[in-house]
């Protein structure tokens, strides 16, 4: 399925596969988190239906508290979804305290990013529906992306929304794409560049540049050669040289032969860094691999 908005290509592509490539289990606490200063942390929360993770930072010290991840085996249907969520959830005491913010990333390729000319909000269904489809146990929701002057619609199951909310009632619900092309635009400006993020089954690909989204979508992918097609593919349908900055982030590490693949055929090729005021105490963490849930705070 195409779908074009104003000067934006996005080609849809809804194919479930099952990954290959996997991510560690984390849990790591700094010696400064302290269960009773969570109203002065920010805690951002990431979904999908293969993975639960959350990190905790310290908006005065500007430092990152706490970190977990924990991968699903396989990915959830919605019941099985809700019980591990739930669990999840629970596992943790402090998670039901009360914090400065709580922003919710719910990972999913069903959005579409539509520029605030042509955005109405009376029409969101409508917008939507004709992009993906709806189902009647999922809800629809909106970010505002700044740095584009667009709006990002996506969904999110009906029994999230509520699990979440009853858990955080002033929870944010955000994509994946939204912190991840302000991350792209805010962190190379004027200069051209290609950004991908992993997550367990999907990529997401952005190309910005002097300020503007020149081309985003999500990719399932199976193997490394794989990611490899779906990248260069894109390089060649945009248009854009080779040589270009190339920036990855997610859930991909610098020793797996997806990453080497990747280095082999593009000669500029780094891995995302937090912004510079942040602090990142996890030595044992590569700070790429949280990149996009972590600046959450800063695009939000």
């Amino acid at each position: 399925m195409q779908k074009r908005f104003g000067d934006l290509f996005f080609l849809r592509i809804f194919k479930a596969v099952k990954n290959q490539f996997a991510m560690k289990d984390i849990k790591n606490f700094t010696s400064s988190f302290n269960i009773n200063k969570t109203s002065t942390y920010n805690l951002s929360l990431q979904i999908s239906r293969r993975g639960y993770t959350y990190c905790i930072l310290d908006s005065y010290s500007k430092e990152y508290v706490a970190i977990k991840h924990i991968g699903y085996d396989s990915e959830l249907n919605d019941e099985n979804l809700y019980d591990r969520i739930k669990s999840n959830l629970s596992d943790d005491a402090f998670i039901g305290k009360s914090y400065k913010s709580v922003d919710f990333i719910f990972v999913t390729p069903k959005n579409v990013i539509v520029p605030n000319t042509i955005f109405d909000k009376t029409k969101i269904k409508e917008i939507a529906s004709a992009n993906f489809e709806i189902s009647d146990k999922e809800e629809i929701h909106f970010n505002k992306i700044k740095s584009i002057s667009a709006c990002n619609v996506f969904v999110v199951p009906s029994f999230i929304t509520t699990l979440m909310v009853n858990t955080f009632p002033e929870i944010n619900f955000y994509h994946q794409a939204t912190p991840f092309i302000e991350n792209a635009i805010n962190s190379f400006g004027n200069l051209l560049c290609v950004s991908v993020n992993f997550y367990y089954d999907n990529i997401d690909i952005a190309i910005t540049d002097k300020g503007k989204l020149l081309f985003y979508n999500t990719f399932p992918y199976q193997t490394d050669t794989d990611v490899l097609y779906l990248i260069s593919n894109v390089i060649e349908k945009t248009k854009t040289d080779k040589a270009t900055p190339m920036m990855l982030s997610g859930y991909v590490n610098k020793k797996d032969e997806v990453f080497k693949l990747i280095y082999k055929y593009f000669p500029n090729v780094y891995t995302a860094d937090l912004y510079n005021d942040y602090k990142f105490p996890f030595a044992d963490i590569q700070e790429h691999q949280f990149y996009n849930l972590m600046n959450l705070p800063c695009v939000s």
